[in-house]
């Protein structure tokens, strides 16, 4: 093979793996916020997420995320009303969701936006009222000691 040949099914080869790359980054979903929770990080129910109240929610204050579902324990007690469930990623732009007990908010920790335990915004992106929508709150029921949140 001459040198020639050689650049050119080199470069022919080289553009194909790129083509490949490319469509196949292309034919995924979006990725984005609004999509559907990773069905593999909290059980096998698309429709439910699930964490276990003995060991992830011990204490008024603990949170933990299942299956795009952030949990955490308002007050004590069983009981639902002791804990809220929400979406774990913000809606603004993608920012991981956390549970400020000691502030009595949600907040995201990309551009700190403010949520209440109801969803509703307290505070938008970078402290203005930003581009931002209320969260999504997910209705939980209590199964010995496991906390379920309906994702519908």
């Amino acid at each position: 093979m001459e040198r020639e040949e050689f650049i050119k099914s080199l470069g022919l080869g080289l553009a194909l793996v790129c083509t490949g790359s490319c469509f196949s980054g292309c034919g995924k979903s979006g990725g984005g916020p609004e999509d559907k929770p990773d069905p593999g990080a909290g059980g096998g129910d698309n429709n439910k997420a699930t964490v276990d109240l003995a060991t992830q929610l011990k204490a008024v204050g603990d949170q933990a995320k299942a299956n795009g579902v952030l949990f955490f324990r308002i007050a004590a007690g069983n009981t639902t009303a002791a804990f809220v469930a929400t979406e774990a990623i913000c809606p603004h732009q993608g920012g991981d969701l956390v549970w400020k007990q000691t502030d009595n908010f949600i907040q995201c920790q990309l551009h700190f936006s403010e949520y209440s335990t109801s969803g509703s915004i307290l505070q938008g992106p970078q402290g203005s009222s930003g581009n931002t929508r209320t969260l999504k709150i997910y209705s939980t029921a209590i199964s010995g000691t496991k906390l379920t949140a309906t994702i519908a």
